[in-house]
């Protein structure tokens, strides 16, 4: 007999009912939790991501030096600031960097500003090591300078004595390429030579003026018959 106004106590059924009930609960709780922390990373985390390293970024390193050196560190390069460097003549460069690892080996130092630097990892990458790979079955693996990226000079044959790029740490002069198994392609000697050197010299040169302002080699005058010329400064050409 049920004595009325007196709740009686739960069955031992509806005990394991609502035991089950809150387990499931608590299981979905925690299974919603993780779907949001796998969907939204922390934004410390996010803003940790370096900016890519593209051609379209060139124009945004000129002037963001952090910018364009945590790009460069993302991609797997590295880069020492060095000291600035300003001259009574006009000559000297703010903000300059070192290359200190690269896609390839350099027969000297390359200081430069950070964008010409970004510039020629860019080339290096995308042009001449698929361009190697493509007229000699092998790698670059040593790119020769002709000059350091730093000349305290004038552009040689102008009236209007303007200053070279050379002089603001902006360009970059290119004599060659040791291939891997040791053969040494020259402009010099490349340029007018075997049909695959003349092939692949080309084409370092044309791919490079989808990174550089001004890309000169021996098409354009005698001064750049035994390099190619790569600069970020305000002439547009490729010759």
């Amino acid at each position: 007999m049920r004595i009325l106004g007196i709740i009686p106590p739960p069955s031992k059924a509806e005990h394991e009912r609502a035991r089950i009930w809150a387990a499931s609960a608590l299981a979905a709780l925690a299974l919603l939790m993780l779907m949001l922390v796998i969907g939204a990373p922390p934004p410390e985390e996010a803003d940790l991501m370096p900016e890519p390293l593209g051609a379209a970024r060139l124009d945004d390193f000129q002037s963001d030096i952090a910018a364009c050196r945590a790009a460069l560190h993302g991609a797997g390069f590295q880069t020492e600031r060095i000291a600035d460097v300003s001259e009574a003549n006009g000559c000297g460069y703010r903000n300059a960097v070192e290359l200190t690892r690269s896609l390839h080996l350099y027969s000297g130092p390359v200081a430069s500003s950070c964008a010409s630097a970004a510039a020629l990892v860019l080339w290096e990458r995308d042009v001449v090591k698929p361009a190697a790979m493509r007229h000699y079955g092998q790698d670059v693996a040593r790119i020769e300078l002709a000059a350091p990226s730093y000349q305290c000079r004038r552009i040689a044959g102008r009236g209007d004595r303007r200053l070279s790029e050379h002089a603001h740490a902006n360009a970059m002069d290119i004599s060659g390429f040791t291939l891997a198994n040791g053969r040494t392609v020259t402009v010099l000697a490349g340029w007018r030579g075997q049909q695959r050197d003349r092939l692949f010299l080309r084409e370092v040169r044309d791919g490079a003026c989808d990174y550089f302002q001004a890309v000169l080699s021996p098409d354009y005058n005698r001064a750049h018959r035994d390099h190619l010329h790569f600069d970020l400064g305000r002439d547009d050409m490729c010759r």
